[in-house]
């Protein structure tokens, strides 16, 4: 299943970035989806930032919708898209180059410039100057999350409990996980052999950097046991937030 995150470069001025990370280890996905459709579109009224404004967002997402449309019936998928200096990207990967009449065809007459150009790209070399890994991931989902509360409604002043959970590939090291854990003075969810999940539960400021902190100092204490970051869950601390 897809999982867009969106980032910002560092470049100057950002490009604003969304690609699917959930593609990034499926080798058999790569294999077969070895041409790089590449969607340029420009022409549309920017804000100071050189971001597409609010007028020009609607009409990039009515394309956008119509290249995912066109994309879904000619073996291809958007994987990447990237904004920024008053131009916006589509790149897919498809299992041919005949994707490009269609796409050419369907985004013609829009008032924009649009340009589609495919080329093979094996390695997927474009998709790979866009991806990001490790602490740069998860930085990025953390911002992702924390801005979808936001727009939610949620108060982030307040403290929350936040779980953080971590899969074990031996089960059966898991009471051990839980006691060094423990031994560090963390509040664990109890848990058993026939589980490969550790919980660990810290209250806090739902900040990038609060998060971060704990995620590097939890997994300090996990990497003997060969654990992996599975995320986090956050719910308000109401006996906190009430004193």
């Amino acid at each position: 299943m897809p999982e867009w995150i969106p980032y910002e470069t560092s470049d100057e001025p950002a490009l604003e970035v969304a690609i699917d990370v959930d593609l990034d280890g499926d080798a058999a996905f790569r294999a077969a989806h070895p041409y790089l459709i590449t969607i340029s579109i420009s022409g549309f009224s920017i804000d100071a930032g050189g971001q597409p404004d609010d007028t020009a967002a609607e009409g990039l997402f009515g394309l956008e919708q119509r290249a995912e449309s066109v994309c879904a019936a000619n073996g291809a998928t958007p994987v990447c898209t990237v904004s920024g200096d008053g131009f916006y990207r589509i790149f897919a990967y498809a299992t041919s180059s005949d994707v490009e009449a269609p796409l050419r065809a369907a985004l013609a007459g829009t008032g924009m410039t649009v340009d589609v150009r495919t080329g093979r790209d094996d390695a997927w070399a474009t998709y790979e100057e866009y991806a990001l890994r490790g602490d740069d991931l998860e930085n990025a989902r953390d911002a992702d999350l924390i801005m979808q509360m936001q727009e939610a409604g949620d108060d982030l002043s307040l403290d929350y409990v936040v779980t953080f959970e971590w899969s074990l590939a031996d089960p059966s090291r898991l009471r051990e996980a839980v006691q060094a854990l423990r031994a560090g003075g963390y509040d664990v969810t109890e848990a058993s052999e026939s589980d490969d999940i550790v919980a660990v539960q810290e209250t806090m400021q739902l900040t990038e950097e609060n998060l971060e902190r704990a995620r590097k100092a939890i997994g300090g204490v996990l990497a003997s046991f060969g654990a992996v970051y599975e995320g986090w869950d956050p719910d308000p601390d109401d006996e906190g937030n009430d004193a």
